[in-house]
């Protein structure tokens, strides 16, 4: 049942501003809003000038104002949008004296909820609300601009559509099947509009790792005193890590996160890769494997002052990770350190040739004199924008909350498809597509529980 009691909050920020807005929304948001202006006729979707009062006639602002009649409003209902002078102070007066006349303040997220309630947005659109409030990079605003825009709610609707006209194939063969002439059962249909999806859901996970919130995952990988910390520091403009000449410094992965050009990366520095029987370095090196079993990209530090070939033994040993995979999808550079010595040994031959073969990118890096740092940034800047345009196509999750809801739907329709090949009953493979098809209604909203709901606009700021 929906809320019946008209609302006001302030939906900009309080900082001195030269705007601000008090957002009034429900039953009775006209003639709550009427009661506080000298002059009181308002037109649907027209921008007025009035002064604003309290209910004992007190001059409060001059302001803008604009009503929207229901249901061609944010939230669907009456509403009405008081644009005034920014500022705190003034601001919470004219707040009071809305209340005052009627109105009772909003709750976090109230007004995006009543807009969910209403079907105006679904469950996705309404957290991107929040996805575009706090995007840190230009990726992140334009993804949830786009999840707003309604471009996950339509392709979760158009997979959902799917799994139904697939159940309601099999639901078909099943109440055909006490006739004399049985309704054949849709197997190969099944099986190939499901790995369909199934392939639509990979992608999507896929899109959604790459686009996570602390951006793509940026490893630092060399041997102890490569320069790892330095390249690192220099990259995020400051003192992040501790640098020192001794090798080994660096004990544990230290993250951090860096925009270049609209693109947001997560720079993980880690310890360098070496046999030691130091109890300490060795968990640093077994956590060194673990990010690059992770990582999006590798940078791979070799040191310019030695000729030392032991990172490229390194780098092969370790488990889950192929060079040769990320070399080829553009996804590892190397950085040769100290390029401003007056003399640098050679490339070790096996080294050279390694990058060679793979077509691996060299770049000679100076932290002292900054030479090559905005060559390797445009690179990475490029392969961002080549990852990005890899899922041009794919609906970009943003929240967990969808990855886990779609999680559940992948292990339904891969236990449809093997119940299928196992020859199980028909009803229980209906089963299973039901189950998938529940969890996509889940991500948008279809269906959801009210303490569902609440938790997710319970962390919404009050005024949205």
């Amino acid at each position: 049942m929906l809320p019946n009691r008209t609302i006001a909050a302030i939906s900009t920020s309080q900082m001195p501003a030269a705007i601000g807005i008090i957002r009034i929304s429900g039953p009775d948001a006209l003639p709550i809003v009427q009661k506080c202006l000298l002059k009181k006729e308002l037109k649907h979707a027209r921008m007025h000038f009035r002064t604003l009062q309290d209910v004992h006639g007190e001059n409060l602002d001059e302001v803008m104002v604009c009503y929207f009649k229901a249901p061609h409003s944010f939230t669907g209902e009456d509403s009405v949008e008081i644009y005034a002078h920014g500022g705190p102070v003034n601001l919470s007066r004219i707040l009071a004296a809305v209340c005052e006349a009627g109105a009772f303040p909003a709750e976090p997220g109230e007004f995006s909820k009543r807009a969910f309630l209403n079907g105006k947005i679904d469950l996705t659109q309404a957290e991107s609300i929040m996805d575009i409030i706090h995007a840190q990079n230009e990726t992140q605003c334009r993804e949830a601009q786009r999840q707003l825009s309604g471009s996950v709610s339509e392709s979760v609707e158009a997979m959902r559509s799917s799994v139904m006209s697939l159940l309601c194939a099999i639901e078909a063969s099943i109440d055909f099947s006490s006739e004399e002439e049985l309704a054949p059962l849709p197997v190969e249909r099944i099986r190939t509009e499901g790995q369909l999806l199934l392939d639509k859901i990979d992608r999507m996970k896929r899109a959604h790792s790459q686009y996570r919130a602390s951006g793509l995952r940026t490893v630092f990988a060399g041997r102890p005193n490569a320069g790892k910390s330095s390249l690192f520091n220099c990259l995020l403009g400051h003192d992040r890590a501790i640098v020192t000449p001794i090798a080994g410094t660096t004990t544990d992965t230290l993250e951090s996160q860096l925009t270049i050009g609209g693109k947001q990366f997560c720079l993980i520095d880690t310890a360098g890769m070496t046999e030691s029987d130091n109890p300490i370095e060795s968990i640093g090196v077994t956590r060194t494997r673990s990010q690059l079993q992770n990582a999006d990209i590798v940078i791979l530090l070799i040191d310019g002052a030695c000729a030392d070939t032991q990172i490229l033994d390194e780098l092969l040993d370790t488990p889950g990770f192929e060079p040769e995979e990320f070399a080829r999808n553009g996804r590892l550079f190397a950085v040769r350190s100290k390029a401003d010595l007056d003399t640098r040994p050679k490339l070790p031959t096996k080294l050279a040739e390694f990058l060679e073969n793979l077509h691996i990118p060299v770049f000679d890096i100076s932290i002292v004199t900054r030479q090559g740092l905005k060559e390797l940034e445009s690179a990475m800047i490029q392969l961002a924008e080549r990852i990005e345009s890899n899922f041009e196509n794919v609906a970009l999750m943003t929240s967990q909350r969808h990855i886990s809801h779609l999680c559940d739907a992948e292990t339904a329709l891969t236990r449809a498809i093997r119940a299928l090949d196992d020859e199980m009953p028909a009803e229980c493979i209906a089963s299973d597509l039901h189950e998938a098809a529940n969890a996509l209604a889940l991500i948008t909203g279809a269906i959801a529980s009210e303490d569902v709901i609440n938790e997710i606009f319970s962390h919404f700021c009050v005024g949205k």
